[in-house]
């Protein structure tokens, strides 16, 4: 049974305009072993970032993650045998109040530098969710100092990793 990390990895390869450097990078973790979760005691596991953006009021939200000091969206690890699209479902519940259903893959990225107990590596599978208002959102205070709707421009002021930012540009700018 092919897991489900490999087959959105297999898609995004397809469809997705994504790096050389980070798709040899995936290429390589995937070929490593299949221990691909943070559950299985490898520091270098998948996870799920996801943007919901509001096109029309371009907009955004992020919050200021505690464990990383830095600005955005929901996300986190991946449950044992889960997709990244369940994933993407399953943060957006948890974090920010949000149920969604038309996440969309658009983006992979590799950090190298992560620097926690227990998490050297993060492969990350990125998902959009458009909305077409920007509803009232409740953040889960253990994960965000703060959060909100904010501007793209206003985002990108504040305090971002570097790989974050770069898929951030990547969406405003398609």
């Amino acid at each position: 049974m092919i897991s489900p990390i490999v087959k959105a990895f297999e898609q995004a390869e397809k469809l997705l305009s994504i790096d050389k450097k980070t798709l040899q990078a995936f290429k390589k973790r995937l070929q490593k072993n299949n221990k691909y979760y943070k559950a299985d005691g490898v520091d270098d596991h998948f996870c799920v970032g996801v943007l919901v953006i509001c096109r029309k009021e371009n907009k955004m939200f992020a919050g200021h993650h505690i464990k990383s000091d830095s600005w955005m969206g929901a996300g986190g690890h991946m449950d044992t045998g889960e997709s990244p699209f369940h994933t993407a479902v399953r943060e957006c519940e948890e974090e920010i109040g949000l149920k969604v259903t038309n996440a969309i893959l658009f983006d992979l990225t590799h950090f190298d530098d992560v620097n926690r107990v227990g998490c050297a590596q993060h492969y990350d599978f990125f998902y959009k969710v458009e909305l077409d208002s920007t509803p009232d959102l409740k953040f889960d205070s253990n994960e965000f100092h703060e959060g909100g709707w904010y501007t793209y421009d206003e985002v990108l002021k504040k305090k971002l990793l570097p790989k974050y930012r770069a898929s951030l540009l990547k969406l405003f700018n398609s």
